[in-house]
């Protein structure tokens, strides 16, 4: 009798820490406090990590209309020694939880959160019953997965589990306060019920959604939500479709019916032929026009539909039906169908360059026509960085078409998209600059050559090419003279260009060893550290299949001839990480379009067999194994380091001449 006793009295005590939360409320008053009034917090410092803290703060995490807002709240100290702070709150507000904390909220000195238990409370209404959203947020609370948001940043340590018993009491309490209101706050409920019930969630969701699919007037938001829960959480096929017919049946034109209409479009892996079947079925019932009448948050359907579509048309030659697509298209996804698919043709030579001009040509004017529709407004917080995008892009599919033109040699075209071009646009890349002057000399426009020159001078973006016109130009009006025009070619560069080139440099410097190395000329000799004593040696690591250090190519070129003659500078082209023939690969590359470069070859890992015995070995110096990647050595160290590249061959010039410089006058 008397262990029968002790077990009743262990089962009650459990039942009773299960429906015990964890949290402490004593730092709220009044002890239950209402919605009709501010609630008051009062915080002890004394003997926790606050204690000593002369500004704390509270963290104010507020479960309003079942979701979480947070605020911030400065603390005052009062008579008593105690931290306080007046929480206001709605009539909406139903649970409070608080974190006090010193500095700043996103990355605080000190915190204190009852040792991730919490601090936190229910609110009544004004006639002391719950408010709707109180139990919930009280699980909420504890397992942050529940409803999300921003309370999981209340925690150091995301919480242990909390007892299912003591979950499905409050899930039960909920849907009893309020079960009216079920899908203001469907998801959470269902992910507290599925920690409530483990194994027999299943059943119940079954269950629930299909009494609710019984009422008559089920809106299609509704709907809606049922649809997406069953489809992605539930997994149940058979309610699935209970759902899609009813959808089909109330809304076939609504959202809920478009969603399932696009989400059922393909699946696997599925061929050109049945994308565009598929597709073109969608757009047929749910046409792009009818969805802008009545705009909602599935405008993502749309992109994602004409995305494939059109790269399906695209790449079965169907470039009349790409062309037309654009008729429908706004400007955010018309731009990165061009991007994919015009300017990647163009690159990599998919397409005969006559049939992308007639399929480029023909959606570029509708193109610009939409620049202003706002459709990107979406992906940007600010409406000034939305259209900063839209120029940039613009920018991008200008140069594409403009590339094309004077390719195909129809020069006065492509002056007259270069004329739409940003300021920035027309002058801020090197190689449009050069196409351009190539453009003003098929058309024989020579009074437009040098104002070219000149501004993209300016902008720093030139090409050896530019440099050679613009000092024919300057010598045919200073009769071969070229003593002034190291001044003249100065003085065209912006102040603005020279200090951010001042800060870019003096952001790389760094002073680590230089391995020590034996490495293979071209020639087939080998140079060491011995060969590079006293001198400013430039190393350029590089592979002929990196795409942007070859485009550097000009630029190195630009520094190798400005230093020819200095024998305290030396500059050297080090081949990396290739495979095969790396040797004949890289010679062959270099001699093969007219580059002077001195080629070194770096050696084989013994422990790896790859090509980068020296690059590897500087890896923790560059952060990354990313090339290009600039390197300058002076006295057996490693001084300055860069990586990537600009797009503009005197940019790069500048800044490794400028870091040359720097070191040629130290002391």
């Amino acid at each position: 009798m008397k262990r029968e006793i002790i077990f009743i009295l262990m089962l009650f005590v459990q039942a009773v820490s299960y429906a015990q939360p964890r949290f402490d409320s004593s730092v709220f008053k009044p002890d239950k406090p209402s919605t009709s009034e501010p609630v008051q917090v009062l915080y002890n410092a004394k003997d926790k990590d606050l204690e000593f803290s002369d500004a704390i703060n509270a963290a104010c995490f507020l479960f309003e209309d079942f979701s979480w807002r947070q605020i911030s709240l400065p603390m005052q100290k009062n008579a008593t020694g105690l931290w306080t702070v007046v929480l206001p709150v709605k009539s909406t507000t139903a649970f409070i939880a608080v974190k006090f904390y010193q500095g700043d909220v996103d990355h605080p000195d000190v915190t204190d959160n009852n040792q991730d238990r919490g601090y936190a409370v229910a609110l009544s209404d004004a006639k002391g019953k719950a408010v709707p959203g109180a139990y919930l947020g009280e699980a909420a609370f504890q397992q942050p997965e529940i409803a999300g948001g921003g309370i999981f940043s209340y925690y150091n340590t995301q919480p242990a589990a909390m007892p299912a018993g003591y979950m499905k009491s409050l899930a039960d309490k909920e849907f009893a306060l309020s079960g009216k209101q079920l899908f203001r706050y469907f998801q959470s409920f269902m992910n507290l019920q599925k920690l409530a019930l483990g194994d027999a969630f299943p059943a119940y969701a079954q269950k629930l959604i299909t009494q609710q699919l019984q009422q008559k007037d089920l809106s299609d938001e509704v709907l809606g939500q049922l649809y997406l829960f069953a489809s992605s959480r539930l997994k149940d096929n058979e309610v699935v479709q209970m759902i899609e017919k009813r959808v089909n049946t109330d809304y076939p034109s609504g959202a809920t019916a478009r969603f399932i209409a696009y989400s059922n479009t393909m699946s696997g892996n599925p061929s050109n032929a049945e994308i565009i079947t598929s597709y073109e079925k969608f757009l047929q019932r749910f046409p792009v026009q009818q969805w802008r009448q009545r705009p909602n948050a599935q405008g993502f359907i749309y992109y994602a539909i004409y995305r494939g579509l059109g790269s399906a048309y695209f790449e079965t030659k169907q470039l009349d039906k790409f062309a037309k697509l654009y008729d429908d298209l706004d400007f955010r996804t018309g731009n990165e169908l061009m991007r994919w698919n015009i300017m990647r043709a163009y690159m990599f030579k998919m397409v005969g360059k006559d049939s992308l001009y007639q399929v480029s040509e023909a959606i570029l004017p509708k193109m610009i026509a939409r620049r202003g529709d706002n459709s990107y407004k979406d992906d940007f917080d600010r409406q000034a960085q939305a259209d900063s995008n839209v120029v940039k892009n613009l920018d991008d599919r200008l140069f594409t078409h403009i590339s094309l033109l004077n390719d195909l040699k129809k020069y006065a075209e492509a002056r007259k998209y270069f004329l739409l071009l940003s300021e920035d646009g027309k002058y801020n890349n090197a190689e449009l600059n050069e196409i351009n002057l190539k453009v003003l000399e098929g058309l024989g426009d020579e009074k437009q050559i040098l104002p070219l020159l000149e501004m993209s001078a300016r902008y720093n973006a030139m090409t050896p090419r530019m440099f050679d016109k613009l000092k024919s130009i300057y010598l045919k009006g200073h009769p071969n003279d070229e003593s002034g025009y190291e001044a003249y070619l100065a003085g065209l560069k912006s102040d603005k260009e020279k200090a951010a080139m001042h800060a870019y440099v003096d952001h790389n410097w760094v002073n680590h060893p230089m391995p020590d190395f034996r490495l293979e000329t071209a020639e087939g000799l080998f140079i060491t550290p011995e060969d590079w004593k006293d001198k400013i040696v430039v190393v350029d690591f590089w592979a002929t299949w990196c795409r942007p250090c070859i485009m550097a190519f000009p630029g190195m070129q630009l520094l190798v001839d400005k230093y020819a003659q200095d024998k305290n500078v030396a500059i050297y082209m080090l081949g990396t990480m290739q495979t095969g023939n790396y040797k004949d690969k890289s010679v062959n590359y270099v001699r093969g379009e007219g580059f002077r470069f001195n080629l070194l070859h770096d050696s084989v890992n013994p422990k790896t067999n790859e090509q980068d015995l020296v690059f590897r070995q500087l890896v923790p110096l560059f952060g990354d194994s990313s090339i290009p990647r600039k390197i300058i050595v002076k006295n057996g160290r490693v001084r300055y380091c860069s990586g990537g590249y600009s797009g503009s061959p005197s940019k790069l010039m500048d800044e490794l001449s400028l870091a040359i410089e720097i070191l040629k006058n130290e002391k």
